[in-house]
């Protein structure tokens, strides 16, 4: 006899090294609590759309704050940020752009309108969601204003919402440099200018990222303290790094970082879950690799077999509950912004 000798099959490796995209693998998620009847938040990387859509097209009660103007169609108002997530922010790469959203929502903290109101051909953008309104606003007094009513929506998220979903996507992150203020995407890129002076780059270490989830917790526990949250990281490589180094480096220190937060929140906390759809889509001994040829975007089916894992696992925990879900239609396009550096790469 050794430790090993009866231990379950699902700790030894041959059993991760099958393909899954035809069937799911066996136990490599186990729910800490049901979701069903849950009122559920989601938010973060482009790759949380995914999970947002998957549980809408099984009946789940995904809340939504902002919904679009009636009669738009899903397309046009997935590119006007609605329907996307439970609220309008657009995606939420960092952790510390989940913390600030969140304090400002709640009153901690204060942020003057000329430290995010951007100006680029008459027009004016939000500086921490810029792409909500592709083409601007006419008035800097129109974005304060529509910013003003996210803030009150996303509050009354927290205070809704049984289980709020984020997804980790990027460590990397730029701020202002005299506040501290973190961007959703560089100066620049979908608005506004950039200026060495003004802005400074930064990669997010364990610690910083950890203290932000931590934060987070605390602020939407005191708001809602029966709220529960479930853990993913995007599988989705970074478009362009702004360290000094090979993209591929840069990828996998950010990707090993924001899985190792997600794992010592999940295992410190019982209201905290995780769910690993990065193992699902990242790992290369489950089969042929999920992503398209740009080895960047994932393939439908991969999607599929990976929400596939999540409801077959969640049949086991589940528990009567009849709920009235509104029908929210989107976009099969998922929207991310940090795409936009694509623009920017040598010819």
């Amino acid at each position: 006899m050794t430790p090993y000798s009866n231990l379950p099959a699902r700790q030894f490796w041959k059993t991760g090294v099958q393909p899954f995209t035809s069937s799911t693998i066996e136990e490599i998620y186990t729910p800490k609590w049901p979701i069903e009847g849950l009122r559920i938040a989601t938010a973060g990387s482009c790759f949380a759309q995914e999970i947002a859509r998957a549980l809408r097209e099984k009946k789940h009660n995904v809340l939504d704050v902002e919904p679009p103007p009636s009669g738009v169609n899903p397309k046009l108002a997935n590119r006007f940020g609605y329907g996307l997530y439970s609220a309008r922010h657009g995606n939420i790469y960092t952790s510390r752009h989940l913390i600030q959203l969140t304090q400002e929502a709640v009153g901690q903290v204060h942020i003057a309108p000329q430290l995010y109101v951007w100006q680029r051909d008459g027009r004016y953008y939000d500086a921490f969601r810029p792409t909500v309104e592709p083409s601007g606003l006419p008035s800097s007094e129109e974005v304060v204003a529509q910013r003003h009513d996210h803030l009150n929506r996303f509050k009354s998220l927290l205070s809704q919402c049984d289980l709020f979903i984020f997804t980790l996507g990027l460590t990397e992150a730029w701020f202002h440099r005299a506040t501290g203020l973190v961007y959703q995407t560089a100066p620049g890129v979908a608005a506004g200018d950039f200026s060495s002076e003004e802005h400074e780059f930064r990669s997010l270490g364990f610690a910083e990222i950890l203290g932000d989830m931590l934060a987070f917790r605390d602020i939407a526990k005191s708001i809602n303290s029966e709220m529960r949250f479930l853990l993913t990281v995007s599988p989705v490589p970074l478009t362009a790094t702004a360290e000094p180094r090979h993209v591929l480096v840069s990828t996998v220190r950010s990707k090993s970082v924001l899985r190792s937060v997600a794992g010592e929140l999940a295992e410190s906390f019982d209201d905290v879950d995780y769910f690993p759809s990065f193992e699902l889509l990242s790992t290369p001994f489950l089969g042929p690799s999920l992503f398209e040829a740009n080895k960047r975007s994932v393939q439908r089916i991969g999607v599929e077999a990976v929400m596939r894992s999540f409801f077959d696992a969640h049949e086991g925990v589940i528990v009567s509950a009849q709920t009235d879900v509104a029908e929210v239609k989107t976009s099969k396009e998922v929207v991310c912004e940090d795409a936009l550096l694509e623009a920017f790469a040598p010819r």
